[in-house]
């Protein structure tokens, strides 16, 4: 079975990522949780109700952001497997740190969604900086795949886009880095989540979650550049191979094919049978099988 759309992963990912921040933004503004200027995104997803809400779609978008860079993922290994060059090797192994960093990104969001900074703070913040930290870094892999890849998968507009993205999305982490601390050693008020200008380190508290804000929107809009390449192409599903470990068969290298991409291969065997139909050996699978093997 094929599966064609996938451009809306990355879609949905561009909709459910602001959505979730503006929706949390505004409970959160009419509970009185946070203040109207200048909250941090995770002060947004705080408090109850707004952290059920903010866990739950986050948790969504986390999984989307995963699809999405599998599917990135393969488009180009499947590029570099047809299209080989001296720097085939060195792409294909960039490709692969890139869907590692791209799935660790993703589970940091998670983490923001699921431990929130006044519960656990230490997990949140591990996971903010897997989410913002490895996130940066799978763009700039991605933008330079981007450049190499050009102009059959993407033109260089939209690699030049990327590495404009890349670049404000490093700025904006480096100042958020180093502007946090720096508004926090100032701070002397109750509640961070409800920063006052009278609390101390106002001013570097704004840059601090300006940066955050724009830092969360260059990588929405990252994921928007991929609707384009993902339009044309389709994924299929796994083929599932069952290796028998005794059954009687006609030769030892026969594979019967069946419906939904099932594969049963026999092994080496001296004996001579008659053949048998496929129903007949799936049906013998339930209780011979000694492997499963997908591809």
């Amino acid at each position: 079975m094929a599966l064609n759309k996938l451009y809306f992963l990355p879609l949905a990912v561009f909709v459910l990522l602001p959505a979730t921040f503006i929706i949390t933004y505004v409970i959160s503004i009419l509970h009185r949780d946070v203040e109207v200027s200048f909250p941090y995104i995770s002060d947004t997803g705080t408090y109850i109700p707004e952290s059920c809400i903010f866990g739950q779609l986050l948790n969504i978008v986390a999984c989307l952001i995963a699809a999405t860079v599998y599917v990135r993922y393969k488009q180009v290994e499947h590029y570099y497997q047809n299209h080989l060059g001296s720097e085939s090797t060195q792409m294909l192994r960039l490709n692969m740190v890139g869907l590692c960093l791209g799935w660790a990104a993703a589970l940091g969001a998670s983490l923001v969604a699921n431990f929130q900074e006044t519960a656990v703070i230490v997990v949140h913040m591990i996971g903010a900086t897997m989410a913002f930290g490895l996130g940066m870094i799978y763009t700039w892999l991605q933008t330079v795949i981007s450049f190499y890849t050009c102009p059959l998968m993407n033109t260089k507009t939209v690699a030049g886009i990327r590495l404009f993205l890349s670049i404000v999305s490093m700025m904006c982490f480096i100042i958020l880095n180093i502007t946090t601390p720096i508004s926090l050693k100032y701070f002397h008020g109750k509640d961070t989540t409800k920063w006052d200008p009278k609390d101390g380190g106002f001013d570097a508290h704004v840059v601090s979650t300006v940066s955050e804000w724009i830092l969360a929107l260059a990588f929405d809009f990252y994921f928007l550049t991929f609707v384009r390449e993902l339009h044309d192409i389709s994924m299929t599903s796994p083929k599932v191979i069952f290796l028998i470990q005794e059954m009687g068969m006609p030769t030892s290298g026969d594979i019967y094919r069946c419906d939904d991409n099932l594969e049963v291969a026999s092994p080496q065997s001296s004996r001579t049978v008659e053949p048998v139909s496929p129903r007949e050996v799936i049906s013998s699978v339930c209780s011979a099988t000694s492997q499963v093997i997908i591809q």
